[in-house]
Order: C-alpha cells, then structure tokens, then sequence
C-alpha cells in the first residue's frame, strides 16, 4: 500500500472511531448519577483518613476510595468502547455536598458513625441506580459495566451495615 493509500486508511479508521456525544435519556442519567456516587465515595473516604476514629470504618474509607476509584475506570472504559464522548468531572449533588459539609466537622465517634450512616444511605441509593441500569439499560459495554458493579456496591452495602451495627445506629 501506498503512503497516500494508508494516509487515508488511518483517516478513515480514525473519523470512524471518533467518539459521539453521550445520548441523552437513560445512558446520559445512569453515567451521571454513577460518576457523582464514585466522587462523593472517594471524598467521603479520603476524610476517614483525617477524622475517623474506629478501625473497621478507616479500613472501609479507604476501601471506598480504591474500589470506587475502579468502578470509575470501568466506566470510563465502557464509555471508550461505546464510543462516547466522556461526560465532564462530576459535581456533587446538593445533599452529598451539604453530608461532605457535615462530616468535614466532626472528629472521632461522631464522625465514624455520621459516616457509616451516611455510607449505608448513599450505598443503598448507589445499588438502586445500579440495579435498574443493569437491568433495563441499553444493552452494550455501559450496561455490562453496571451488571460488573451490582455485587461490588451490594458488598460495600453489607460492610456498612455491618460497621453499622457494632458502632451503633
């Protein structure tokens, strides 16, 4: 092949994986609401380092900063391979702003359980999201990614309540 025949190759292969604007509707809410829910997890757990008082709920911080970092690289990936464009850095919503507020002033017992309730909250609407996207999402690589997430917010669900009960509700 000539230079000028795969100059053209690569022109080509390249305009046809060019990314497309995230649809609106379903995918373009489940993208959101999934990339805000992992932000809002790291935040929340990176303060466990600073604030938290009990063990188990510095252990489960940090985990949540790990594990929802890795959910937030599944879906950007599912995203590539969807060929989308990716959405902008999330934004908290107004309540996870203002239960990041609150934490952000309390040290200790205080902060462990405001936390770990608020982690058994935000973990029980994260699985909601999740369930329904995984279910009746558009079939492809967002919707496999959601399907991948259900167990791994289920288990942060059950260590929370978990920590829940041995710290008190």
């Amino acid at each position: 092949m000539t230079v000028i025949g795969c100059s053209a190759l690569a022109l080509m292969v390249a305009a046809g994986a060019q990314a497309k604007p995230m649809p609106q509707g379903a995918t373009a809410d489940f993208v959101t609401k999934a990339a805000r829910s992992d932000e809002f997890e790291r935040r929340e757990g990176r303060l466990v380092a600073t604030h938290g008082h009990n063990l188990a709920v510095k252990k489960f911080g940090a985990e949540m900063v790990v594990a929802h970092s890795q959910t937030t690289m599944a879906l950007k990936s599912a995203i590539r391979r969807a060929h989308l464009s990716p959405p902008p850095k999330p934004e908290l919503t107004g309540d996870q702003a203002h239960m990041l507020t609150q934490l952000k002033g309390l040290h200790g017992d205080a902060f462990d359980k405001a936390y770990i309730d608020q982690q058994v909250k935000a973990h029980e609407d994260t699985l909601a999201v999740v369930q329904a996207y995984a279910q009746s999402g558009a079939p492809g690589p967002i919707q496999g990614a959601a399907k991948k997430t259900v167990p791994i917010v289920q288990h942060h669900l059950e260590m929370a309540k978990d920590i829940q009960s041995h710290i008190g509700a």
